[in-house]
């Protein structure tokens, strides 16, 4: 992973991860509405520009799911030409086909402090996940500055009553030489979406400012939040996750 221009971040955490089947390669093309550079990954390479993020291009304002469908999103990250890719309540990016559009920081269910407004709109970088090519999932090693806590190699989801998506819990960090919101996406490699929260419909994305309400304490300032990753499928994806001095991509293996 490679921070962006002026980023004083370190290590916080290390991650013991293993390969899953699902492989990917590089790509150049970034798609509309993400983020930024690379992570440090135990194979292939993980931050390239992807092509599989998740969602499906809309032609009205932001779509919600319903719930119900069991088939995987695959396509470009949704737009709206209606408002110029935008929701014109929040202006903020359509949420890909079957998910929520967050609503900033108060989308987060244990949010305490700072849980109104949203992220900067300079943290919405293009995504630039890895791609799949038919190699191992190229897992990643050490994540930083922001880090999933305790995140095996193969992150366990179960079910969730009234919901198509599974859960599993994922609590993140970062250290206290970061003090600034985080804003965190994230796709299955090759196609497919990933949620946050914990409702029947996940939202699109994850909104961080203030720490967390009962997450564990940070030694040098530093904060943490614990959060509900949702996926429809076990397979192998990718978070990325944008601050206002860094952008990183952390591949993980989801095992439902």
């Amino acid at each position: 992973m490679h921070t962006c221009a002026g980023a004083a971040v370190g290590l916080l955490v290390t991650l013991a991860l293993a390969a899953c089947g699902t492989g990917m390669r590089s790509s150049s093309n970034p798609t509309t509405s993400s983020v930024a550079s690379q992570s440090t990954t135990g194979t292939g390479t993980a931050g390239a520009t992807g092509t599989g993020t998740a969602g499906a291009t809309s032609t009205g304002t932001a779509a919600t799911g319903t719930g119900t469908s069991h088939a995987t999103v695959t396509g470009a990250t949704s737009s709206s030409t209606g408002h110029g890719g935008k929701d014109k309540g929040h202006g903020l990016p359509a949420a890909p086909a079957g998910l929520s559009q967050t609503a900033g920081y108060a989308t987060y269910e244990r949010c305490q402090g700072t849980c109104t407004g949203a992220v900067p709109a300079a943290l919405r970088r293009p995504l630039k996940l890895p791609a799949a090519d038919g190699g191992p999932c190229p897992i990643t090693i050490n994540a930083q500055p922001a880090s999933p806590r305790q995140l095996p190699a193969g992150l366990g989801f179960h079910s969730v009553h009234g919901s198509t998506w599974e859960t599993a819990e994922v609590t993140w960090n970062v250290p206290g030489s970061y003090m600034g919101p985080l804003l965190i996406r994230g796709a299955m490699i090759g196609g497919g979406a990933l949620g946050f929260g914990t409702g029947a419909v996940p939202y699109d994305e994850l909104q961080l400012n203030d720490a967390g309400q009962g997450a564990p304490r940070i030694a040098g300032g530093g904060r943490a939040w614990i959060t509900y990753t949702r996926v429809r499928s076990g397979g192998c994806y990718a978070y990325q996750v944008d601050g206002t001095s860094f952008s990183e991509v952390v591949v993980f293996r989801a095992v439902a």
